[in-house]
């Protein structure tokens, strides 16, 4: 009798696992960035890694219409420059993403492609977070990882996303003066 086919695996997949506040246990990059509607008002802080968890945080000296403070976690092997490797994450059903932030209570997930979508039209996801690191559960569909309302409908959706997965990226959008932090731990994808 022959073997039955091969199928999705029973366990979780690491993606990214911080061991310093660059790279990933899973030979990938790990890259911080900013941005605010006006770029004069925000200043970034230091990055920082331990116990497989890196934190980043940004302080903006006004209110913004637009403002990020983000952490970008790239798929295993890849160092955020030529030659990428795609990471087909088509098999799997769910990201588990360890998170925090003790500045806000909202951060947003980006699943982004290679070449990664600078207008951030690619599916994202809303989890809500608190000052302690959680795992978070969150299904890979276009429900829980919609394209943003000002994209339109255009920009990459799940589907497309997970066959080449790139990138996921974490980004604290806060846009009150102050100090805005995140938080991101281990990245799972489960079956």
């Amino acid at each position: 009798m022959p073997a039955p086919p091969a199928g999705p695996s029973s366990g979780d997949v690491a993606f990214a696992t911080p061991s310093s506040a660059t790279d990933t246990s899973e030979a990938g990059k790990i890259e911080t960035y900013f941005f605010a509607e006006k770029s004069g008002e925000i200043v970034a802080g230091a990055v920082t890694q331990a116990s497989g968890e890196v934190d980043f945080s940004a302080s903006l000296s006004g209110n913004q219409a637009y403002a990020g403070t983000a952490i970008r976690v790239y798929a295993p092997g890849n160092t955020g420059a030529a030659p990428v490797s795609a990471f087909d994450a088509s098999g799997f059903t769910k990201l588990k993403i360890r998170l925090k932030s003790s500045s806000d209570g909202v951060l947003s997930i980006k699943l982004q492609p290679s070449p990664v979508a600078g207008d951030g039209c690619t599916a994202t996801a809303q989890a809500i977070v608190d000052a302690t690191l959680s795992e978070l559960v969150i299904d890979l569909n276009d429900t829980m990882f919609a394209l943003p309302d000002y994209c339109n409908g255009t920009g990459s959706k799940v589907g497309t996303v997970k066959a080449g997965l790139f990138a996921i990226d974490v980004i604290n959008g806060a846009t009150t003066t102050g100090s805005h932090n995140l938080g991101v731990g281990t990245v799972k994808l489960a079956p």
